[in-house]
């Protein structure tokens, strides 16, 4: 789910540590390149709608996701590199809302197919879902410190230069940003009537996702809200570096038309969260996206020179959680197919055919399809219950 790192400015008013405190003034978010007035295309590898960029270290090669809604990185801490120089501690606040203070580092150099980028920094975390094909994150400072890029999932490539003219002639829906905690993010249109500013954000993978509490305020204002709503449930969904966002009413909504500058993503299903709204990696299905720090802008070129496209993404039936190690339903769809074989919003899932069960456990799981498990389920109340049921239960997005 969504990963945004913020770093909050009034962390060190949190610090008594003096050395913390000295550490902190020797911590930026610049870095070194080894070449200038340079342009490279670098292949990038896009899986589960999110992108991937090949990073060597130390003549190794690592997987890190392309995550515009963090601001520096991450390298997780279940991953083993050598050289990695301790900066100090900062105030990390993940995408479900939850804050941490988290160990900065300084990566050792590394290489994005010829180049070589020195001195940058990184969060250092433990992560709540591993996947073995993921090694870290590069978040926006790679872009907003001075390099220029276009990314292109159709043809898995992302040009990389420092050039600041060199994709001015390149036409497209053209949104300033706004840098809030190193981010970028851009005002668009969710209903007729209204604006609203998200993060752009390519590590989540939630095409759109609007907080709850700005949606109560669009829905108050705007009378296009209401024809939208499809329903009201209760649960979580989203999920952080430190866990899953608290249960909350959630509103579905059946979007008409979700407007990027002059383009328009039509019937467009999503809902609330409580974490900051935000447009994900599966706007890059639909077209390329430049990113420009120089002028502070985003532009969108729709493949096909489109000026708008039919989304019509199937809405999952049930959610899975982290609380306490533990897979949880944080949120099922009445009527759907998890529903009628009997899973309710916080249960638990202890064991699959009498075996414990962990959160990371549940995740990897070599499922069967058509196959029928027996699940152990833990009741908010506190008791045991077991049902049969195939899985997985829930759609894919498209």
């Amino acid at each position: 789910m969504l990963k945004r790192l913020a770093i909050l400015l009034w962390a060190v008013a949190l610090w008594n540590s003096a050395t913390a405190q000295s550490q902190l003034k020797r911590y930026d978010t610049d870095f070194r390149l080894s070449q200038k007035n340079f342009v490279m295309t670098v292949p990038i590898e896009i899986e589960r709608g999110q992108i991937y960029l090949p990073v060597t270290i130390q003549g190794r090669q690592y997987r890190f996701k392309l995550d515009t809604g963090a601001s520096q990185g991450v390298i997780y801490d279940d991953v083993d590199i050598e050289g990695l120089k301790v900066l100090g501690f900062i105030q990390s606040e993940d995408a479900a809302g939850q804050s941490r203070r988290v160990t900065t580092v300084e990566l050792p150099s590394f290489r994005l197919d010829s180049l070589t980028i020195s001195g940058f920094k990184v969060q250092r975390m433990h992560r709540l879902v591993i996947r073995e094909d993921e090694d870290g994150i590069i978040g926006f400072a790679l872009f907003h410190r001075g390099l220029a890029a276009k990314i292109d999932t159709r043809n898995s490539v992302m040009i990389l230069t420092d050039r600041k003219k060199y994709f001015r002639r390149e036409q497209g829906e053209a949104l300033k940003y706004r840098l809030k905690w190193h981010v970028p993010y851009v005002n668009i249109s969710p209903f007729e009537g209204a604006t609203e500013e998200v993060l752009f954000d390519s590590g989540s993978p939630l095409l759109y996702a609007i907080n709850s509490e700005r949606f109560a305020q669009m829905q108050a204002t705007v009378p296009s809200v209401e024809g939208q709503i499809e329903g009201v449930t209760f649960g979580s969904h989203a999920i952080g570096h430190f866990g899953s966002e608290r249960s909350h009413q959630i509103t579905l909504l059946s979007l008409d038309s979700l407007k990027w500058g002059g383009f328009s993503l039509q019937e467009v299903h999503c809902n609330t969260v409580q974490g900051g709204s935000h447009i994900g990696a599966p706007l890059l299905r639909y077209g390329a996206m430049i990113i420009d720090p120089f002028r502070k802008q985003l532009v969108f070129q729709p493949y096909d020179g489109l000026t708008s496209c039919v989304v019509a993404n199937r809405r999952p039936d049930v959610v899975i959680v982290e609380k306490e190690g533990k897979a949880m339903i944080g949120m099922v769809m009445e009527q759907g197919r998890a529903w009628q074989a009997g899973f309710r919003h916080d249960y638990v899932i202890e064991k699959v055919d009498g075996e414990s069960i962990t959160f990371d456990q549940f995740n990897s799981y070599r499922w069967v399809k058509d196959q029928e498990y027996e699940f152990t389920l833990r009741l908010p109340i506190g008791i045991l219950t077991t049902l049969r049921s195939i899985w997985p239960l829930q759609y894919n997005q498209k």
